[in-house]
């Protein structure tokens, strides 16, 4: 017999969702006969495929210690090396500055390896940055962006810290700001608030009266007349949603080559404008109730500087 306390990032999910993850390496068909014989106890008491699990839980599992080995989820692996600009660190997170032309997530296995969270992954594991004992839990991102945007992604290194900031992004509690450069001259702030589906085949988003609202506000930061420095903050979170506004304003980002306009890009191209120009570039956090010592607290990419002297640079010249 094998005993097994429940710890915080294991804990508050279903029993056999647990055991899947638990025991990677176990088909589905044998962890649902074992609980069928009996061969699991949650508190000395039978264990049920929906029954739930809390830190601080006691599983038995009656079943032969090879066969606990065999079927066990290893963390016995070798790091690969990592390559991460990190701006804030701390037990329960890590905001990271991606460059563009970096995915945040793999899409296909050809992109193993070359994404965000893979780095993030080998660089937790590599420096036992977390709780490495924890047979259930991976650290994930709360936040994505596309390939060619640059700029603050924030990963969460526990369940604890993982629910607490995905609640908090979808209670509006952490602001993301962007800084990008745009066609037209802006002299006021406004809001783009709208609905948009998006087609999947080509990967863009359009206007759609029964699609998904989205709202941006947007602030110019300066002008030359042609172009505009925006500051850009989110108060909803969909694919594209800075891009798609913009071009509805028919004031797109410069380089931008789903939304943007093929002209001013191509001029641009000698300042080395090649992907559209829009950067993560500030987090604010508001109060997080499992995370209050953040309140207040702001972080900024290290790649704003770059925005500004592309801006100097253009507003000097065109």
């Amino acid at each position: 017999m094998i005993e097994i306390q429940i710890n915080e990032n294991d804990g508050n999910q279903r029993f056999d969702r647990f055991l899947r993850k638990y025991f990677e390496n176990a088909p589905l068909s044998v962890l649902q006969k074992n609980i069928r014989k009996k061969n699991f106890k949650i508190n000395n008491k039978r264990a049920k495929i929906d029954d739930f699990i809390y830190a601080g839980d006691f599983v038995k599992m009656y079943i032969k210690d090879e066969d606990y080995k065999k079927r066990l989820t290893k963390t016995d692996f070798t790091p690969r090396d990592f390559n991460l600009d990190i701006i804030y660190e701390d037990d329960n997170l890590i905001i990271m500055d991606k460059k563009e032309g970096m995915l945040t997530h793999s899409s296909s296995s050809k992109d193993y390896g070359n994404n965000l969270v893979d780095n993030m992954l080998s660089y937790l594991y590599k420096t036992k940055s977390f709780d490495m004992s924890d047979k259930t839990f991976k650290p994930a991102v709360v936040n994505r962006l596309d390939r060619n945007t640059a700029g603050l992604v924030i990963g969460a290194k526990n369940a604890r810290a993982l629910r607490s900031l995905n609640k908090s992004i979808r209670d509006n509690k952490i602001d993301k700001y962007y800084l990008t450069i745009v066609k037209g001259n802006i002299a006021k702030d406004f809001t783009i608030d709208t609905t948009i589906t998006k087609n999947e085949n080509r990967n863009k988003i359009k206007k759609s009266s029964e699609g998904s609202h989205i709202r941006t506000f947007f602030k110019p930061l300066s002008s030359n007349g042609k172009y505009t420095l925006l500051e850009c903050k989110l108060d909803t979170g969909k694919t594209h949603q800075i891009r798609f506004s913009l071009m509805e304003n028919s004031t797109p980002i410069i380089g931008d080559r789903k939304y943007g306009s093929e002209s001013v890009n191509e001029r641009l191209r000698k300042y080395g404008v090649n992907n559209q120009v829009l950067l993560a570039y500030k987090v604010r956090f508001g109060q997080i109730d499992e995370l209050r010592y953040l309140e207040g607290k702001e972080f900024y990419s290290h790649k704003k500087s770059k925005v500004l002297k592309l801006k100097d640079e253009i507003f000097t010249k065109e």
